[in-house]
């Protein structure tokens, strides 16, 4: 749940909203009403985008093991799910507990940091294809979020 959605839940348990909290819960609801579109966009898209990508990345990497690629893949469709629920919950928070505890169960230590980093480059410049500019500024802050932790994560340093 949002972090500040809830807290306003919890907030009028006690006493109604004032002026400002009752504002705070209209942006918040009207927000999520926003970002509905979007998630429902990359759901329904999820195939084509990821296809797109690894033709895309056979053709940049075409000495690359295809298993490396394929395993690369599955791990930013995973990636895209968890980034486009934390959208919809607006919650950082939300998407660093999953990827740590995603990363840490299931990522390998493994030469593939440029594969991750050329998906994530050709993923933004395919959503700038098929998103609007404010669909993408809903889920482009995860996304960037969850490629900084790609990066520097020491899991995929070794």
């Amino acid at each position: 749940m949002y972090p500040e959605l809830q807290a306003l839940i919890h907030e009028a348990e006690f006493q109604y909203l004032n002026g400002e909290d009752l504002n705070k819960l209209s942006l918040e609801v009207s927000s999520l009403k926003d970002r509905i579109p979007a998630y429902k966009l990359l759901r329904d898209e999820e195939i084509n985008i990821f296809q797109d990508i690894a033709d895309d990345l056979v053709a940049q990497f075409p000495r690359e093991n295809p298993k490396e690629i394929e395993t690369s893949i599955r791990h930013w469709l995973v990636i895209m799910r968890y980034c486009s629920m934390a959208m919809m919950l607006n919650n950082h928070e939300f998407l660093e507990h999953r990827l740590l505890e995603w990363m840490t169960d299931i990522v390998q230590a493994h030469q593939s940091q440029h594969l991750f980093t050329a998906i994530y480059s050709l993923l933004i410049t395919k959503l700038n294809k098929v998103l609007s500019n404010d669909e993408l500024a809903h889920i482009q802050p995860f996304l960037a979020q969850a490629n900084d932790y790609l990066i520097n994560s020491p899991i995929l340093a070794n």
